[in-house]
């Protein structure tokens, strides 16, 4: 239905509520109803005329249904025929003031009229049969493209004009008849001979079991996939069997092609077809690939474009080899190992690819890694044990802190190495962002990772790394002394190794005395390793021990020096030395 069509059907209802009521919003329905609208006027009934069909059916008594508007005509000329009073009483109730019926019909009925109305502006413009004519906009070499007063375009098939027919011309008058009106979404199709889709169907139907290519002409693109014209008959192409990957196919440059399909579905004589071109992809797809295959080899540098990015690799295109995918994998995307594929690579992104693999199936296996400089090559002489750096904190977790050294490395900073004292969170001490003078604790170049601890502040003197082991000894600092033993620190070393004990026993001081009064913090004491927690690397130190060590120690020297001195020969060289010196 037109748009006039429309408001003319809208204004009836209007002034004739009982038909806005009955929902006949059609041109016939609102004619059919024109005479008993006008009867009712004389009888005066015209209001409660209005009443609803349902209403009508539940009010009345059985038998009665269909005399309802000879009852409506009575009651309005006096009611003297009514069969009750209670009947009475609800005609009365449904009693509306005048202008008061549309209103109360559209109210019942809203989405029902909302509904039709809906209904009637999806209709197309055109109607199947009807002779348009139109505006030529386009020639192509299979199809003539036609501006219906802009209203519509229309498609016509070349192929039902005679040999000795003109050709029309840009903007040439053309006139033919609606095959297809559209409505489903593709161009209104025009035909002159209309009757070749009768001598069209047997063919397709045997095209279909015998699976032979059909001809078919791409009239339009509607939701799912393409319209197609095969010689008169609609048939429905999905978008699957268009192109193998068509959530990046450009599916509207197709119309106006003839294309071959093969018919893959022929049900209630020709009224649900549907065809594709998968097949011929897929032989054609083989076919490119096999040739692509032979412009390529192992060890060869190709640019190539990011398709996907999924959790485990990246599919790249080669245009330079027929866009044949290859793969990417994770491990091959980055010498990182630990960072996410989405962050490294993005669909559409541009990038140089190695060819490392052709396997026997045609796939290949394609490396960015081994283009791209390993920041770890050089990182081992760089961020050698010991060495003092500046970096930034990158993010902080529970365990520790992640610091950036250089693009592309990243230490841990742990959180037992950060102070003397325990920390529950690496946050009450580090900000994200903020720079941090680190010493490398450890490069593990295998498993590319490096462990840092805090560096010492630039004022204090360089301290010789000393190495704690069992029953070594070592220097120490005091950092507080209190009633159990005193907490030291282990010069040259960083981290939480450097963090020692030394029990007030092993102080070598008598019992109850204050160890306060005697070690000040940082006094420098030698000391003796009992132990090292094997968990946290917390050596357990003695100065009596090491007083004890150093007496072993004298004592060693001393007899080491007696036995030098007495080294000159047995007791009997010494007699003979000395008689014969009495001879002389």
């Amino acid at each position: 239905m037109t748009a006039p069509e429309t408001e003319t059907v809208n204004e009836q209802a209007e002034s004739q509520p009982g038909d806005a009521a009955s929902g006949e919003n059609t041109p016939e329905s609102a004619t059919a109803e024109a005479a008993p609208a006008e009867g009712a006027d004389e009888g005066g009934g015209a209001d409660e005329g209005g009443d609803d069909d349902a209403d009508d059916a539940d009010d009345t008594v059985p038998g009665e249904g269909s005399e309802a508007p000879e009852g409506a005509a009575a009651e309005g000329a006096g009611e003297s025929n009514a069969p009750g009073g209670a009947k009475k009483k609800r005609r009365r109730r449904k009693k509306k003031k005048p202008g008061e019926g549309g209103a109360s019909a559209q109210n019942k009925d809203g989405e029902h009229g909302k509904a039709k109305a809906h209904r009637a502006s999806d209709r197309a413009p055109f109607h199947v049969g009807e002779e348009v004519f139109g505006k030529v906009t386009a020639v192509l070499d299979t199809a003539v493209m036609i501006d219906l007063s802009g209203k519509a375009l229309a498609i016509f098939d070349r192929t039902e004009m005679e040999p000795d027919d003109l050709v029309p011309s840009i903007g040439d008058r053309f006139v033919a008849r609606v095959h297809n009106d559209g409505i489903r979404g593709g161009l209104v199709v025009l035909s002159r001979k209309p009757l070749r889709e009768e001598e069209i169907k047997p063919k397709v139907e045997q095209a279909h079991k015998d699976g032979t290519l059909i001809s078919g002409l791409v009239t339009g693109v509607i939701k799912g996939g393409i319209e197609v014209d095969i010689y008169g008959l609609r048939a429905f192409a999905p978008a699957s069997g268009m192109d193998l990957h068509p959530q990046n196919a450009n599916f509207a440059s197709l119309v106006g092609q003839r294309m071959e399909f093969k018919v893959v579905q022929y049900d209630k004589g020709g009224r649900d077809v549907v065809v594709t071109r998968r097949p011929m992809l897929e032989a054609e797809a083989h076919e490119r690939r096999k040739h692509a295959l032979t412009l390529l080899q192992e060890g060869q540098v190709m640019q190539g474009v990011v398709r996907t990015v999924v959790e485990w690799g990246a599919f790249v295109a080669l245009p330079q080899a027929e866009n044949l995918e290859g793969l990417v994998h994770v491990t091959e995307a980055s010498h990182d190992s630990r960072a996410p594929l989405n962050e490294i690579l993005k669909p559409g992104e541009k990038l140089e690819v190695k060819i490392i693999k052709i396997d026997e199936k045609g796939k290949i296996w394609l490396s960015r890694k081994a283009l791209v400089a390993d920041p770890w090559g050089e990182a081992r002489q760089k961020f050698a044990r010991g060495s003092r750096h500046t970096g930034k904190v990158t993010r902080l977790e529970k365990f520790g802190a992640f610091v950036e050294l250089e693009p592309g490395i990243e230490g841990l900073l742990h959180v037992a190495d950060l102070s003397f004292d325990r920390v529950e969170h690496p946050n009450l001490i580090l900000k994200e962002g903020q720079d941090l003078d680190v010493l490398v604790a450890s490069f593990d170049m295998r498993t590319k990772k490096v462990s840092l601890h805090p560096a010492p502040a630039a004022d204090r003197p360089e301290e010789p790394f000393q190495r704690i082991e069992r029953n070594g000894l070592i220097k120490v600092e005091v950092i507080k002394a209190d009633a159990p033993g005193l907490i030291v620190r282990v010069l040259g070393v960083t981290g939480r190794q450097a963090r020692g004990f030394i029990p007030a026993g092993q102080t070598g001081t008598q019992r109850g005395t204050d160890l306060r009064k005697h070690f000040k913090a940082g006094k420098v004491l030698d000391t003796k390793v009992l132990d090292v927690d094997p968990r946290t690397g917390e050596p357990k130190l003695s100065i009596r021990g090491y007083a004890e060590e150093e007496e072993r120690r004298a004592h060693k020297e001393y007899r080491q020096k007696l036995k030098a001195e007495g080294g000159f020969g047995t007791l009997g060289d010494l007699l003979k030395q000395r008689l014969s010196g009495g001879d002389s």
